[in-house]
């Protein structure tokens, strides 16, 4: 064998690893893109969820605050007045 064949031997050798090599690490790129995907799905889940229970507890907030604000209040018991619908149909007021 000639120095020449050797050197192209070696080169050969060097880009059949280098392919392994790349081939290998773009499979552990593709594994660790997949992972992060389904962690951004359960955080967007998650994300919405805490959305929506923001919404629900401000919701609740701002109802209470429009209550004082109006200085609206529950009625005194004698104030109340009962309405029942009878057999007939007809409306009874007690």
């Amino acid at each position: 064998m000639t120095k020449y064949s050797i050197f192209i031997l070696a080169i050969l050798l060097i880009s059949a690893l280098s392919v392994v090599t790349i081939r290998h690490q773009n499979r552990l790129a593709f594994i660790h893109l997949q992972d992060m995907q389904s962690q951004r799905s359960q955080l967007q889940f998650e994300y919405g969820r805490l959305v929506l229970e923001k919404a629900t507890w401000t919701m609740q907030h701002n109802i209470a605050d429009a209550g004082h604000r109006l200085e609206m209040s529950a009625p005194p018991p004698e104030k109340i007045i009962t309405v029942q619908l009878g057999r007939s149909g007809a409306l009874r007021v007690q």
